[in-house]
């Protein structure tokens, strides 16, 4: 049983867990933002399929069944439209979860990506007791990224050597951390 909600509030964004039915709006935004998703995402190495992405759908909403693994897609309700995507990753080790986000390239700088993360932080502290701290890491050379978790709050723990696997990436990661509200 999915130990997080379908649907996650996140200001005036909604989030939605992935579901296949989201493939063609997924399609759009990643086609649309392809530029900017190849230079730091390592997924985005080449245009994603639709039978490609139809199988990361499938697999996210598994994922999320069966409480490995939360990702959602970014919708502005007013619009209907799908504008990034966000997820609740268990990649730090027992009682962490990192969080992972992007957002399509014509609506950056809106706040969307920042309300998303705020809003899973706040949905790993009150649905997965064993989380007791959230990290979000960027590459040093991806500013924007960066901006989200220190606007948030979070303190930099420190640098990361990294794996360089998409072509705006550096080798050199930064990891942001907030614990749990006492």
């Amino acid at each position: 049983m999915a130990a997080l909600p379908d649907t996650v509030v996140a200001g005036y964004l909604e989030l939605h867990r992935w579901r296949p039915d989201h493939l063609d709006r997924l399609q759009d935004a990643v086609k649309a933002s392809f530029t900017e998703l190849h230079r730091w995402m390592p997924w985005a190495e080449t245009m994603p399929t639709p039978v490609e992405q139809l199988e990361v759908l499938r697999a996210g909403e598994a994922a999320f069944d069966d409480g490995r693994e939360w990702s959602y897609m970014l919708i502005e309700p007013d619009s209907d439209q799908l504008v990034g995507a966000a997820g609740l990753h268990p990649r730090s080790g027992p009682g962490s979860i990192e969080i992972g986000y992007w957002v399509r390239t014509d609506r950056t700088g809106r706040g969307h990506a920042t309300a998303a993360a705020k809003a899973l932080a706040e949905s790993a502290f009150t649905c997965l007791a064993d989380v007791h701290r959230v990290e979000i890491r960027t590459d040093r050379a991806n500013g924007a990224s960066a901006a989200i978790p220190r606007k948030l709050g979070y303190r930099l723990l420190g640098p990361e050597a990294r794996e360089h696997l998409a072509p705006g990436q550096t080798g050199e990661g930064l990891i942001w951390v907030i614990d749990r509200p006492s």
